[in-house]
């Protein structure tokens, strides 16, 4: 387990699903096309590489309102209390800022998780019309879709989904760089929730993962019964992260 290589890659795993511009503070993460998706638009920077704030702030604000989004700002995960030290700053150049537990968790025990034998799951490379029909939309996260499609352009991602009944009920995609292995999202139809679909999914992943040797699994989970879920698939608590979040609200 490298949780260097880990947070370094939680920083920037945006590259995978969207585009980007390099800058001497950070990266400034945008698709025009898909705009409400957060995961694809918004700034990340480095404390120690903003020697200049206002700089900074200006050049975040010029180049997101020139695209017509919303800027948003994320500090590094490394950098705890960044955006508590600089609140007033944000403030004053019409940021909110707040935080957000993250708790990481890493594959690190073997899954105990007993499928639901009427969920059929596979790995697939290619994207379907009704993926984005029967579990995004269904899910009621369209902006998803968009997400997906760019990260299958890359040969490192992995991309599951899960069959009930031969219709598509739920996905996760996951991605490997530099040893690192981040679980990027996992959705299911609100049809079929509570059925088993989402242990089905990070079961088979697990499996995966350790057929083909795949170190430095992680991923943060959102709410309890992800987190539980998780647990029963192997993954184990290793860290509590305060992420800041700034988004501009004039």
């Amino acid at each position: 387990m490298n949780l260097e290589k880990i947070y370094n890659e939680e920083d920037l795993f945006p590259r995978e699903i969207t585009r980007y511009e390099k800058r001497d503070y950070g990266l400034l993460f945008y698709n025009e096309e898909n705009k409400e998706s957060y995961d694809s638009n918004h700034a990340i920077i480095y404390e120690n590489q903003s020697t200049n704030l206002s700089h900074v702030l200006d050049d975040i604000l010029e180049f997101y309102k020139g695209k017509g989004i919303k800027p948003i700002i994320y500090q590094s995960i490394c950098d705890d209390g960044y955006f508590e030290r600089i609140k007033s700053d944000l403030w004053d150049y019409g940021f909110e800022s707040f935080s957000e537990i993250q708790k990481y968790m890493v594959l690190s025990a073997e899954s105990t998780i007993i499928p639901n034998g009427e969920i059929i799951v596979q790995k697939v490379s290619e994207w379907k019309n009704e993926y984005g029909v029967e579990i995004f939309e269904k899910a009621g996260e369209p902006w998803e879709i968009d997400v997906v499609k760019n990260a299958l352009n890359n040969s490192n991602t992995l991309f599951f989904v899960a069959f009930y009944k031969d219709k598509p009920v739920g996905m996760t995609h996951c991605h490997v760089t530099d040893y690192v292995c981040r679980v990027d999202y996992l959705l299911v139809s609100k049809e079929y929730r509570n059925i088993g679909v989402g242990r089905a999914l990070i079961n088979c992943f697990v499996e995966y993962c350790r057929t083909n040797g795949i170190e430095n699994c992680y991923l943060w989970p959102d709410g309890e019964t992800a987190e539980k879920i998780y647990y029963e698939a192997g993954f184990r608590l290793v860290d509590i992260k305060k992420a800041g979040r700034a988004a501009y609200s004039r």
